[in-house]
């Protein structure tokens, strides 16, 4: 073959490429984020698989869905619910995602000296930290029944 042949034949073939390669590299790029932890559950759920001498189909039977959704699952292309992820954990028994205790920040206003100011109170334990409005010197404003009940129970 020639060097005019190859390059007529390279022509052709770039000729009839529709971009779609393209437009895959594009979805990757804006999607990176979500597949790369899809391709990580990919292999932690192959690897379970692999420990427990399990097959993909008896896994797709246990999850009551079909086979190939669990082949689009293990290729880590998926972007899969929190319902499969749920299923996929509770069936396999592995922790897939591990939501972090929710913690609060917020301000209470404290009145001294008839100027009101802000105080940083952390921490989801709201009754523990509960700051009460100061009136006046050395006295503080009485708790409401509410207040009380709320403090009694726990």
């Amino acid at each position: 073959m020639t060097k005019k042949e190859k390059i007529e034949k390279f022509l052709e073939t770039v000729a009839e490429d529709d971009g779609s390669w393209l437009k895959e590299a594009q979805y990757r790029k804006e999607n990176r984020y979500w597949l790369r932890k899809s391709q990580r559950i990919a292999i932690r759920v192959l690897t379970t698989l692999r420990e427990r001498g399990m097959q993909q189909k008896e896994l797709a039977e246990r999850m009551g869905v079909s086979p190939q959704q669990i082949s689009k699952i293990v290729k880590g292309n998926e972007n899969l619910t929190l319902q499969t992820i749920s299923k996929l954990e509770q069936i396999l028994g592995i922790t897939l995602f591990e939501i972090p205790e929710y913690k609060t920040e917020m301000e209470v206003p404290i009145q001294r000296n008839k100027i009101l100011e802000y105080t940083s109170v952390e921490g989801a334990n709201f009754k523990t930290r509960m700051v009460w409005s100061r009136v006046k010197k050395q006295t503080w404003k009485k708790p409401t029944k509410r207040e009380e009940l709320y403090s009694k129970t726990g």
